[in-house]
């Protein structure tokens, strides 16, 4: 099937581009330009970008990956797909072995199957975290990779990216030996000093998981000596690209224009770090299962746990957030890179991400405002209110 959409400005390379068509052959972009073929979309000179891509989310619509059913993870892809999200990486918590493999297992087993948005592979946010800087993940479950990293190495096939704490014990051994088997390391939950941070970026470390959040500042260790923490590498190192959750919350409007003043667009990649209450209404509710249980509360736009007195992960969209950023004044083609360009880059996609012609035809239809007027996944109009329908 032949699809052209007609009259769109489409993001590409990062820059809008004026009155141009976007022709689409069995889900494959075919070209960008003057073209027209087959069936007509009219978009009516409306912006378009490639489909958010989301490579640090737990959940949504009442589900976490956790659960390991493709019931789940089938409810999680709708509600990505219904907020612009055409491509993520679902993220497991920290728990036994068997529980992470459980739900690796899960991904791997849906991943090819999934009619909402596509699953790229696994993040692993766990167990190697700083019992310091733990967060939401139970402290008395972290353990080091070399203690037992069979979770990652049996799941080569399934695993895109791993958080780990670089003051973990074999923190850089284990980057260098996994990032040269093509998993995405990022650095995160942790009690690091730069000895310690660069050697897993020079081990091939290349992103900072949700900055401020749980990422290491200045500190001493056994002398007098202060050391930069995670968040200043993460500010200053090129090698880096920084998650940032860009909700108000996680990281204030102050503090995000400082991060993108010193890391430009290119340098930031969004996150929605969304737990399973992401897109449900305000109350109380548990995550977790088992021993890493806990109770949580969604109060003004935010998850808090109630027992820590701090914020959980997000229950605000990479859609939402990319919307109030150009609101507050960011360029839209910024904005939409962040969620676009560099989440393909960081985690090695080829194939979506930009508007080029041999990339997957998945891409946003915006309104004037930025909120998402259409999304299109392998050429084909996403229908919203069906997706709603799936809401748990």
């Amino acid at each position: 099937m032949i699809v052209t959409y007609k009259n769109v400005r489409p993001l590409v390379g990062g820059k809008f581009e004026q009155n141009r068509n976007i022709v689409v052959e069995d889900g494959e972009i075919v070209s960008v330009g003057d073209a027209e073929r087959g069936e007509i979309v009219d978009c009516r000179g409306k912006a378009v970008a490639a489909g958010f891509i989301d490579v640090h989310t737990h959940g949504g619509w009442g589900h976490d990956c956790m659960e390991a059913t493709e019931a789940c993870l089938a409810t999680i892809s709708a509600y990505h797909l219904y907020t612009g999200i055409t491509s993520y990486c679902p993220t497991t918590m920290t728990a036994a072995p068997e529980d992470i493999n459980g739900a690796v297992a899960c991904i791997r087993a849906y991943r090819d199957k999934s009619p909402y948005a596509r699953i790229i592979g696994a993040h692993l946010e766990g167990p190697y975290l700083s019992q310091k800087a733990a967060g939401a993940h139970p402290p008395k479950l972290l353990i080091s990779p070399l203690d037992d990293d069979s979770f990652v190495q049996g799941n080569l096939d399934a695993v895109t990216r791993v958080t780990i704490a670089p003051n973990v014990r074999g923190a850089d051994v284990f980057t260098a030996k996994y990032a040269a088997k093509g998993v995405q390391i990022s650095l995160g939950h942790d009690n690091s000093i730069d000895d310690e941070i660069y050697a897993c970026v020079n081990a091939g470390a290349s992103s900072v998981t949700h900055m401020y959040n749980c990422t290491s500042r200045p500190s001493r260790r056994d002398n007098p000596k202060k050391h930069l923490g995670l968040t200043e590498v993460g500010l200053i190192d090129s090698r880096l690209t920084d998650e940032v959750i860009a909700d108000d919350r996680h990281v204030p409007d102050p503090l995000f224009g400082m991060i993108f003043k010193l890391k430009g667009s290119e340098g930031i990649c969004l996150v929605s770090d969304s737990l399973s209450v992401a897109g449900m209404p305000e109350g109380d509710y548990y995550i977790g299962a088992g021993e890493s249980k806990q109770s949580i509360r969604v109060e003004d736009g935010v998850a808090v746990l109630p027992s820590e007195n701090t914020y959980a992960g997000s229950v605000t969209p990479i859609s939402a957030m990319a919307k109030r950023l150009i609101a507050k004044g960011y360029d839209a083609q910024d904005a939409l890179s962040m969620a676009t360009l560099v989440p393909a880059k960081l985690i090695g996609l080829k194939d979506r991400g930009d508007l080029q012609a041999g990339m997957l035809a998945d891409f946003n239809v915006f309104d004037d405002d930025f909120s998402i007027a259409m999304t299109v996944l392998g050429g084909k109009v996403v229908d919203r209110d069906a997706l709603l329908a799936l809401r748990g």
